[in-house]
């Protein structure tokens, strides 16, 4: 099972999907093609997982892979593909931790975006050279603007866990935590921090005044 990276790196640029500035496709990459059921099939899922966006056409996809194509060049993996399927694998562990809980139509918006990327019938089958998978890419690409703030905090309950485990001397598996034991031991944390940045700002004041006033 793939692990929490906890230092993510956000999502990167968009690919540009504009037709129009695409060219021709690259010599000497493989060209695919999809039907109208499969491109309609990844537009319903884009529209479940990312509510609000608008379907892509053929034309767009096929600008997206050559503009991939030239970037990467034949033979050679894309780390545009490989960062937004990072990013998948942090969904599927985040889904799978007990200890946290996801609003109901957050968890839908995982999961339909999973089940996308695990079946087969995709516009870009996942063994296609350079290209492979950039559907799935898309999709968790336009899913990121509703999730992102969901996986940041599960980033930072991790880190919190994997904190008090090293704390305990015990693994992060052995660390009974929730969602909502984190979150109140984290507004606690603030709280602390807050007054102890009064506390030190009146500190400070008063030391200014006494010098201020001092006769020597």
């Amino acid at each position: 099972m793939p692990a929490v990276n906890t230092d993510f790196n956000r999502t990167c640029a968009r690919l540009d999907l504009d037709p129009e500035r695409s060219g021709v496709f690259t010599p000497g990459v493989a060209r695919v093609s999809f039907t109208d059921a499969s491109l309609r099939r990844f537009n319903e899922c884009a529209a479940r997982v990312a509510p609000g966006t608008p379907p892509l056409d053929a034309r767009q996809i096929a600008a997206a892979t050559r503009r991939l194509s030239r970037a990467i060049g034949t033979g050679r993996e894309s780390r545009f593909i490989q960062a937004r399927m990072r990013r998948a694998g942090e969904i599927r562990v985040l889904l799978d931790d007990g200890g946290w809980t996801v609003e109901d139509k957050l968890c839908e918006r995982m999961l339909q975006l999973v089940d996308y990327i695990d079946n087969e019938g995709g516009l870009i089958p996942d063994d296609v050279p350079v290209i492979g998978g950039l559907d799935d890419a898309l999709l968790v690409d336009l899913a990121m603007e509703g999730l992102r703030g969901e996986l940041d905090e599960y980033a930072d309950f991790c880190r919190y866990r994997m904190g008090e485990a090293a704390r305990l001397g015990a693994t992060p598996a052995a660390v009974t935590m929730d969602r909502a034991c984190w979150s109140e031991q984290r507004a606690e944390e603030l709280r602390l921090e807050r007054v102890l940045r009064r506390a030190r700002g009146t500190a400070y004041a008063g030391d200014v005044g006494a010098a201020r006033f001092q006769v020597g």
